[in-house]
């Protein structure tokens, strides 16, 4: 599965932290730059690397916050959105090739599963108060 989903990623051109920060941007919203920094958990140099590079693709748009004009807002361009909605689908395709021996409740109780055992992972891993920070 890992190669099928590297073949489907490579012709994008981007790291899995590139995706990471558009998959947050798409489900958060526009967000502060430091808030990034926080969710992916990457020097804030870096991030401002990470950031030059999806702005340059056009995947991103950077303003400044109206109420705080140091605060920097990253948020989803159109064509981010665009490569994030044709990679689901693309996946969505592994997963129909790889799971397709299995019924679709079969699918639905391998899914919930896989939910319950990652959430469980990230909450035992957690040091901080949950919803507070992980």
């Amino acid at each position: 599965m890992r190669r099928r989903i590297e073949q489907v990623v490579a012709p994008l051109g981007l790291r899995p932290r590139q995706l990471l920060a558009l998959n947050q941007l798409r489900e958060r919203g526009p967000s502060a730059q430091q808030t990034l920094v926080d969710l992916l958990g990457i020097d804030a140099s870096n991030l401002v690397a990470l950031l030059n590079e999806l702005e340059d693709a056009g995947l991103i748009v950077r303003r400044r916050d109206r109420t705080d004009r140091r605060r920097g807002i990253i948020e989803l361009a159109e064509q981010g959105e665009q490569l994030l909605d044709d990679l689901a689908r693309a996946l969505e395709r592994i997963d129909d090739e790889l799971l397709s021996t299995l019924t679709s409740e079969e699918r639905a109780t391998l899914n919930a599963l896989l939910v319950r055992a990652a959430e469980t992972g990230m909450v035992a891993g957690c040091t901080e108060v949950p919803d507070e920070g992980c």
